[in-house]
């Protein structure tokens, strides 16, 4: 029985070398009851060529330049049509073949879980390394994240909380788990199997100091000053670094009214 309908959406840009295995992880997939979406964003090197290889395998390509990963994203939920809907970017792949198969029968018996969620293999061309992504509730989830690869959603979840905020560009889709949790403390399902390979991200200091910035903004707007407890006692320096940039930019908007006020 293959009663629930996946839609999974990939989105890419110029991923020649990734978008391969990416695909050819859904299309090995034992269950058959899927959607497969890719969302490419006008890729001017041979990933259409790739994708075309693949053409009777994909229900829906879009090939259009987009305003980021978010925005690639919010256009591929717009054309899902799933009961559960997963992203797998390009570089990541399905853990292994049955998969899917696994996340549909667990879907089957908890059938009252808005979000369905397991874990991921970490990975570059040197290592990988098992990672799990159990949260014990949502300050366990401020302070240590979560991977969208490895959560599968309800579309009718989507379809009440709305989309991704495309106004963050690193931290859009926690934005979106915070809004849904907070917002109506929908039920989650941890099913403890791997989902997927994840692609490790070169990330300079100075991204990842920016990256915490933007998800201590996320934080803030969703939960408030208490939200951001549990990054103050793990990483009290980004905190220190966020509250000093604020005191900036309140004092540059004071500068602006000010000559505003004048004129």
């Amino acid at each position: 029985m293959e009663d629930c309908k996946i839609s999974i959406i990939t989105v890419c840009f110029n991923c020649e070398e990734l978008i391969d295995r990416t695909i050819k992880s859904v299309v090995d997939q034992t269950y058959t009851n899927i959607q497969y979406i890719l969302i490419d964003g006008l890729s001017s090197d041979k990933t259409l060529e790739i994708v075309k290889n693949y053409e009777e395998y994909i229900d829906i390509l879009v090939s259009e330049k987009d305003d980021g990963i978010y925005d690639a994203m919010n256009k591929g939920l717009e054309r899902a049509t799933g009961d559960l809907v997963y992203f797998l970017n390009a570089g990541d792949y399905l853990h292994d073949n049955d998969v899917l198969r696994n996340i549909a029968e667990r879907f089957s018996a908890n059938p009252d879980s808005d979000i369905l969620y397991g874990d991921y293999i970490y990975y570059d061309a040197v290592d990988e390394q098992r990672c799990s992504s159990y949260r014990t509730g949502i300050l366990d989830l401020i302070r240590r994240g979560y991977c969208h690869q490895t959560t599968f959603a309800k579309r009718s979840t989507f379809t009440k909380y709305g989309e991704f905020n495309t106004n963050y560009k690193i931290y859009a889709d926690f934005d979106w788990l915070l809004r849904v949790l907070i917002g109506s403390g929908r039920s989650t399902t941890y099913i403890g199997i791997p989902v997927v390979y994840y692609l490790k991200g070169g990330e300079s200091e100075n991204q990842i100091i920016a990256n915490y910035l933007e998800k201590i903004k996320v934080i803030q707007k969703n939960m408030g000053i208490r939200g951001l407890l549990p990054l103050g006692i793990f990483f009290p320096s980004i905190i220190w670094r966020y509250l000093i940039k604020q005191m900036g930019d309140n004092k540059k908007l004071a500068k602006i009214d000010e000559v505003k006020a004048k004129n």
